[in-house]
């Protein structure tokens, strides 16, 4: 059960991680496809950071998956969405954690579909 509900977390976790460090690293003052392009890469850097961290104690499938949408997902808005004067780091890291605990959940309703019997 402690499983099921990491699940969740891991997502959440992530995401707003994601957002957080991206609004960071990426400068407010480039094109908005090329703060698309970067927040993707750090985004996918990022996953395979934590996926090697989180691996170990979750197992890959409840990591792998979700880190992945993720990564690209949240990197690229939030790489996007850097480039915006009006968007702040709060904003980004609620919508990152928004992002990873939709997926989770996703994820949670898709794999209880796919294994019905």
């Amino acid at each position: 059960m402690i499983f099921k509900i990491a699940d969740f977390f891991i997502g959440t976790f992530s995401g707003g991680a994601m957002a957080f460090c991206i609004h960071m690293i990426i400068p407010a003052e480039i094109n908005m496809f090329l703060g698309m392009f970067l927040g993707g890469a750090v985004g996918m850097v990022m996953m395979l950071a934590m996926m090697l961290v989180l691996m170990p104690l979750f197992g890959a499938f409840e990591v792998m998956i979700p880190l992945h949408i993720n990564g690209m997902l949240v990197g690229m808005a939030s790489g996007m969405l850097t480039t915006l004067s009006s968007v702040t780091s709060n904003h980004l890291t609620i919508l990152g954690a928004l992002i990873g605990f939709s997926v989770s959940i996703y994820i949670y309703f898709s794999n209880k579909y796919l294994t019905q019997s």
